[in-house]
C-alpha cells in the first residue's frame, strides 16, 4: 500500500502549522542529546503532533531476535514496565500492519486507521498484545529514509483518545526530510569527534566510513598501510577487510584484524565507524620462562625479586632478559615491557 501526501493533506494543516514547522525545522538541531532523536526533541515533537506516547526506535535489522536501541519522550518511560517487547516484537513482525507495510519498502507514514476500523483492530492480537495494555487505541508512524535499509529507523506516535488525522499524517511527511538531514549530519560530526578523539595527529592512519561501511575520509597514512599490506585495492576497502568488517559486525569476531608482512604487522581495529590502523613489530616467540621474567618487570620487580620469586639467581635473571632485548630489539627494562599487552592478545 502506498500513501501520497496530497493537496488535501496539506491543505489540512492547521493555521500556524507552517511558522511551528519552520520554527521546529530551525532549532532541532540544538534539542537532542547525544542521539538527535532523545529527549527534549520528542517531547518539542510532541508539541506539533499531539500523542499519549511518542518513540523513536532503531533496529539493527527485521529480525525477531533484534535488539533495538529506542527513547521514550520524558515521562512516557511508564508505559516500559506494562509491555512485554521480547513476547510482542516477534508478532509485530508478521502481524502489525504498519511494520508489514515499512518491510515491504515503504517510508512514508502510515496510521492503523489506514488498515483497521476500530472494531477491526479491536479483534488483532497486536491491539491485545500492545495497544489495549496502555490504553492506546491509534498508532501513527514513519521509516526514516536513512541507509543503511537494513537497519530500520522508526518514529512512533500513540493516541488513546480519536484517531491520528490527515492533518498529523502531514505533519510527519513534510518534517520527513529534514530528520533525515538531522540524523545524517548527527552522523558525521560523531565520525569526526571520534576520530579527533583517537588521533590529533594529522598522520594518524585512520578510515572513516559510511552507514554503509563504503569509505567516507582516509588519511594519506592509511592509504600507505593498507597498499604495503593489502596491495593496491582501488579505493574501496580490501576484501579481506571487508570481510572481517562484516564479521566484526555480527558479532562473529570481537578481535581486531591483524596481517603479518615479514617483520611487522598491520592492526586493524574498529571504534564508533572508524577504522584504526596500527603497524608493529611482530611479536617474537618467547619462551615460558622469558614471558614470565617480562611479565614480572612489567610489574615494577627488580632483578633480585625475581630471581627471589622464581627460585632462581639473580645472573640468571639478567641472562634471561639480555635474550629478551635480543629478542624485542629493545634496550631497556621500560621498553621491553610495553610488549606485554601484545603477549596478553596472543595468549
Amino acid at each position: 500500500m502506498t500513501f501520497v501526501i496530497s493537496s488535501e493533506a496539506v491543505s489540512a494543516l492547521a493555521r500556524g502549522d507552517a511558522e511551528r514547522l519552520l520554527r521546529f525545522v530551525a532549532d532541532a538541531e540544538s534539542f537532542g542529546g547525544d542521539h538527535p532523536f532523545e529527549g527534549e526533541f520528542l517531547t518539542q515533537l510532541g508539541g506539533l503532533i499531539s500523542a499519549d506516547l511518542i518513540t523513536y526506535i532503531e533496529f539493527p535489522d527485521w529480525s525477531p531476535n533484534a535488539e533495538p536501541i529506542g527513547f521514550d519522550r520524558p515521562g512516557d518511560e511508564r508505559f516500559d514496565d506494562v509491555i512485554d517487547m521480547d513476547e510482542i516484537h516477534p508478532i509485530q513482525l508478521v502481524e502489525d500492519p504498519l511494520l508489514l507495510h515499512w518491510q515491504e519498502g515503504g517510508f512514508g507514514a502510515v496510521k492503523y486507521s489506514d488498515f483497521y476500523s476500530r472494531r477491526e483492530l479491536h479483534r488483532t492480537r497486536v491491539y491485545h498484545l500492545l495497544l489495549k495494555q496502555t490504553g492506546m487505541e491509534d498508532s501513527l508512524g514513519i521509516r526514516l529514509c536513512v541507509p543503511p535499509f537494513s537497519r530500520p529507523k522508526l518514529l512512533g506516535f500513540d493516541r488513546r483518545g480519536s484517531d491520528f488525522s490527515e492533518r498529523d499524517r502531514a505533519v510527519l511527511e513534510l518534517l520527513s526530510p529534514h530528520l533525515v538531514q538531522l540524523y545524517r549530519a548527527s552522523e558525521t560530526r560523531q565520525r569526526l569527534r571520534t576520530a579527533l578523539a583517537l588521533h590529533e595527529s594529522s598522520e594518524a592512519a585512520i578510515v572513516l566510513l559510511e552507514a554503509d561501511d563504503r569509505v567516507e575520509f582516509a588519511s594519506r597514512a592509511a592509504h600507505e598501510l593498507l597498499a604495503r599490506y593489502f596491495g593496491e585495492h582501488g579505493t574501496g576497502l580490501p576484501e579481506r577487510l571487508t570481510s572481517w568488517l562484516g564479521q566484526r559486525r555480527a558479532g562473529a569476531t570481537a578481535e581486531p584484524l591483524r596481517v603479518n608482512a615479514g617483520g611487522q604487522s598491520l592492526l586493524v581495529e574498529l571504534v564508533e565507524g572508524a577504522l584504526v590502523l596500527e603497524e608493529r613489530r611482530r611479536m617474537p616467540r618467547l619462551t615460558p620462562r622469558e614471558r614470565e621474567i617480562l611479565e614480572l618487570v612489567a610489574e615494577g620487580r627488580t632483578n633480585a625479586e625475581i630471581a627471589e620469586r622464581l627460585w632462581v639467581s639473580s645472573l640468571t635473571v639478567r641472562k634471561h632478559l639480555e635474550n629478551i632485548y635480543a629478542k624485542l630489539g629493545v634496550h631497556t627494562r621500560t621498553a621491553a615491557a610495553a610488549f606485554v599487552p601484545e603477549l596478553h592478545r596472543r595468549s
